[in-house]
């Protein structure tokens, strides 16, 4: 397995324009008064030195969403024709967004009142510790745009009256990318931060929001995309060579199948095959799927240095609003990844842990700040992961109800439907573990829950074509799972299989259930979900 330095794997840490320090204890202790902008500076370095503690490798910080950005200005560029140009993140663009509240903490304003880069002084801790510092870009975030209201972002909301056309008006609050004069404006953010700062690299964050066009026409307009990565390409290649540096990397955080990518416009073979990217993110929207093919993605890196750090995330699925992954969680995560080529993940909404400093209601206990990141020192050691407990879980990330849609079109739905109406109802699901199960200090146990089941149903189960003995089975009646438990679950059976080696196999294992007596009422459709692989020393 391709691994990072000193046979580690590598952490790339993403973080949005606030979520860093906004969630922290940080944020309450900046408001005090007699907190000035040196304090907090020092606080901001003691966060940085809590990732490098933890083995983070690349820190990923966002500086750009929606045409707002926390470089700090005003600074006027002058060029040689005489011309005056005032960037789109002007103080007066700041003033703005300040008025607004746009991740403008009482911190942040004190900063900035004292002459402070909150970015330079984030890059300059990262390299006292030896860390690297990315700037990322929210490439059309739409989290002001949810609706048709955009007034956190002024200049899309001035462009509903000077460029209507170049809204996208299918994605409220994003912009289309198909039009020169956009991809154009979002180039001068990536020229001034490149210019502005001795960063060692960029990340386009094409997840927030994903659509950079019209659905319909997103496949067609690919080229304009990968025109523009050239441009971003050629822009840190000049800046490396001005600056006596061999290469400045440039990142993407991209769906996590090619599929995905294909119909959103991210021509990833592409990007990889003319070396215009130097690692890729595969990723879900919001959640960490094991199931994602991180093969597919490494065959296309072959014979490239392009490398692969699929995202992980700390929510498990839609709806599980109070539960959290945890070590096990990740280390089989990781697992699957690591087996099949990527060179280490990279953490995303990591704030999560400790979100009970923001809010009561928020998941994750305060005491989990700063500790949580011992979670991401275990993920950068396939020593620690073998020796932890695994713990997969093929939740219904996206059910495709109601608002349950991944914002990238996937259905991640992961159950099994079995239709009392048909004549034979029968389903499968197809899960990734990899674990060799012939490893006798090994054992592994499969777990999945199934909704409107009476006693008198009965299943047929079969593990890649084998069935499994009924004297092999265990089934436990639950009334239904509370909001503390994990997502909201009406009455239902827990099915409990050891899991060996045969049936299972290392890699992609297919589960087939039948329904072979059905007594329940026909229009009930019997739903197999929460598919979940435990794995632990024997």
């Amino acid at each position: 397995m391709p691994t990072g330095p000193n046979d580690q794997y590598k952490i790339v840490i993403n973080w949005d324009e606030g979520a860093m320090y906004k969630f922290c204890p940080m944020q309450k202790a900046s408001e005090r008064d007699d907190v000035d902008a040196e304090a907090i500076k020092g606080m901001l370095e003691e966060i940085v030195d809590e990732h490098a503690k933890a083995g983070v490798d690349v820190l990923a910080h966002g500086v750009f969403s929606g045409f707002f950005s926390i470089m700090p200005y005003p600074r006027l560029h002058e060029p040689a024709d005489g011309s005056r140009h005032i960037p789109a993140s002007s103080e007066e663009h700041q003033q703005w967004c300040q008025k607004y509240g746009k991740f403008w903490l009482a911190g942040f304003k004190k900063l900035r009142d004292a002459g402070l880069d909150l970015v330079e002084i984030v890059l300059s801790r990262c390299h006292h510790n030896d860390m690297q510092f990315v700037v990322a870009f929210r490439m059309n975030d739409r989290h002001a745009g949810s609706g048709q209201e955009t007034t956190y972002y002024p200049r899309i909301e001035q462009w509903k009256t000077d460029h209507p056309e170049w809204l996208l008006e299918e994605h409220p609050g994003g912009i289309d990318y198909k039009y020169e004069g956009v991809r154009n404006a979002v180039l001068e953010f990536i020229a001034e931060a490149i210019e502005r700062y001795d960063l060692d690299g960029i990340e386009l964050d094409w997840m927030r929001w994903c659509h950079m066009f019209k659905s319909s026409e997103a496949a067609e307009n690919a080229p304009l995309l990968t025109d523009f990565i050239g441009k971003v390409r050629k822009m840190l290649d000049d800046a490396a060579a001005e600056r006596g540096r061999d290469r400045l990397p440039l990142g993407v955080r991209i769906a996590q199948s090619l599929d995905e990518c294909a119909n959103l416009g991210y021509d990833i073979a592409t990007w990889i095959k003319d070396g215009l990217v130097d690692y890729i993110c595969p990723t879900d929207f919001f959640f960490t799927d094991p199931n994602t093919p991180i093969d597919d993605f490494v065959n296309l890196t072959e014979g490239t240095a392009c490398k692969i750090y699929p995202g992980i995330h700390p929510s498990i699925a839609w709806q599980s609003d109070q539960t959290l992954m945890g070590l096990p969680e990740y280390a089989a995560a990781a697992q699957n990844f690591y087996a099949y080529g990527a060179h280490g993940v990279s953490p995303y909404n990591f704030m999560y842990h400790w979100g009970k400093v923001r809010s009561p209601s928020y998941p994750g206990p305060v005491e989990m700040w700063p500790n949580a990141f011992k979670l991401l020192t275990a993920l950068k050691s396939a020593d620690e992961i073998a020796a932890s407990d695994r713990h997969y879980l093929f939740h219904p990330c996206w059910t495709g109800h109601r608002d349950s849609h991944c914002p990238t079109g996937a259905y991640r739905h992961n159950m099994i439907v079995l239709d009392r109406s048909t004549d034979d109802p029968r389903g499968t699901f197809t899960f990734r573990i990899a674990e060799d199960l012939t490893d006798d200090s090994l054992a592994a146990t499969l777990e999945f829950k199934i909704t409107y089941m009476i006693t008198a149903d009965q299943l047929e189960i079969a593990i890649n074509g084998d069935v499994v003995p009924d004297d092999a089975l265990e089934r436990q009646w639950y009334v239904g799972q509370s909001p503390q438990e994990g997502r909201p679950l009406a009455a239902h059976f827990l099915y409990r299989i050891p899991l060996g080696s045969p049936p299972a196999k290392f890699g992609d294992n297919v589960i087939t259930l039948r329904l072979t007596n059905r007594v329940g009422m026909t229009q009930r459709r019997l739903m197999a979900q929460e598919f979940e692989v435990f794995v632990r020393k024997s």
